[in-house]
C-alpha cells in the first residue's frame, strides 16, 4: 500500500512537471553555467526527474567571497510508467556540492569596479542507478533482477558576465553570459543504452485444457551490455545573449560527450529562455532544440532528425 501511495505522489508531480537542478541546461541535465544567487527548484521535459539547487550562505557583494551550493536530483527511467516494473523500484539520480570562488572586481562606494561577474567553480557529485536487469544464463527464475551502481563525477568550470559594457570588444557583443567546464568520473552506461522488453508467460492447465494465460512485460537492461563502472568526461560550452533588460536570454549549448569504448559524440543545443528580473541566470520558463550526436559518429540508424528533441524547462527560486 505504501508503495501505491508513493508511486501517486510520484505520478502526480512528473506528470505536470520534469526537473533538474539547473535552469539553463541540455536535456541531459548539462551545463557550464553554475547558479548561485538563490536557491531553485527547476523542471526539465527531456527525462522525468526532480531536483534542487540550495545556497546556504547569503549572498553578498564582497571581492574573492566563496560560496557553498548543495544540488539533488533523481528521475525515473522511462518516465513515470517505469517507475515501477517487474515489482521493482528503478530510478537514477545525483547528489553534488560546488564551492564557487567569486572573483568578480565589486569595488567600493567611490569605486563601483566593472560590474561584470566572474566566478570559477569546483564540485562533485554522487551519482546513484537502480535498474531491473535481464540475464539469460542465469537459472530461470533469476533471469530478471535488479541491480544498483554507484558513480561519481568532478566538475570544474568558468563563468562569465558581460553586463558593465566597458570593456571595447566586450561592448561590441553587448550584455552576454558565457561559461565553460570539464568534467571526468565513472558511471554505469544505462544513460546510453536502450532498454529490451521482456515479455514472460505462466500458463495454468486443468485436466489437460489450458485455462488462462498471464503474461508480464518488463523493460531491461541485458547484463551483457551493462557497464557498471564506465569512465566518461565532458566538456561543456554555453554562449547566451541577453535581450529586453535581461529578461530574455537566447543561449548556444555545445557538449562534447566521451565514454570509455564508445566514440566520442558532440551535442549542440539551442534554446530561448524567460529570465528571472534581476537574476541574468535564473529562468521562469525555457525551450531548446536539442540534437545528440550531431555527426552520427555511433552510426544511429536515426536520422539527425530522429536525434532531436524539444526541451521544455521552468525555474522556481525560493529563498
Amino acid at each position: 500500500m505504501k508503495k501505491i501511495i508513493f508511486l501517486l505522489v510520484i505520478f502526480f508531480i512528473t506528470k505536470s512537471v520534469h526537473a533538474q537542478f539547473n535552469v539553463i541546461q541540455d536535456g541531459e541535465g548539462e551545463t557550464s553555467f553554475q547558479l548561485f544567487q538563490s536557491n531553485t527548484i527547476t523542471l526539465n521535459t527531456e527525462k522525468t526527474s526532480l531536483g534542487f539547487s540550495i545556497t546556504p550562505k547569503e549572498i553578498t557583494n564582497e571581492k574573492d567571497a566563496k560560496y557553498w551550493t548543495f544540488t539533488a536530483s533523481a528521475n525515473a527511467k522511462k518516465g513515470t510508467s517505469n517507475l515501477f516494473k517487474g515489482g521493482e523500484f528503478q530510478f537514477s539520480g545525483k547528489l553534488g556540492a560546488n564551492l564557487i570562488f567569486d572573483k568578480t572586481d565589486y569595488g567600493n562606494r567611490d569605486n563601483p569596479g566593472d560590474g561584470n561577474l566572474i566566478y570559477f567553480f569546483l564540485g562533485a557529485e554522487l551519482l546513484y542507478s537502480r535498474n531491473n536487469v535481464f540475464d539469460s544464463n542465469r537459472e530461470f527464475k533469476n533471469q530478471l533482477f535488479d541491480k544498483t551502481n554507484i558513480g561519481l563525477r568532478i566538475n570544474y568550470g568558468w563563468n562569465f558576465q558581460n553586463v558593465a559594457l566597458k570593456n571595447n570588444y566586450f561592448k561590441f557583443l553587448g550584455e552576454f553570459t558565457s561559461g565553460i567546464s570539464v568534467s571526468l568520473g565513472v558511471k554505469d552506461n544505462t544513460d546510453i543504452l536502450s532498454q529490451s522488453e521482456i515479455i514472460t508467460s505462466t500458463e495454468t492447465i486443468t485436466n489437460g485444457t489450458t485455462i488462462r494465460t498471464i503474461s508480464t512485460t518488463n523493460d531491461v537492461y541485458e547484463s551483457d551490455k551493462l557497464i557498471s563502472n564506465q569512465k566518461f568526461s565532458r566538456l561543456n560550452f554555453d554562449f547566451g545573449k541577453h535581450f529586453f533588460n535581461k529578461r530574455l536570454f537566447a543561449n548556444a549549448h555545445l557538449t562534447y560527450a566521451i565514454d570509455e569504448t564508445l566514440k566520442p559524440v558532440l551535442n549542440p543545443s539551442f534554446g530561448i529562455f524567460v529570465i528571472q528580473k534581476g537574476a541574468p541566470l535564473e529562468a521562469i520558463f525555457g525551450i531548446q532544440i536539442q540534437t545528440f550526436d550531431w555527426s552520427n559518429s555511433r552510426v544511429s540508424k536515426k536520422d539527425r532528425w530522429e536525434r532531436s528533441s524539444i526541451v521544455l524547462t521552468a525555474g522556481f527560486p525560493f529563498n
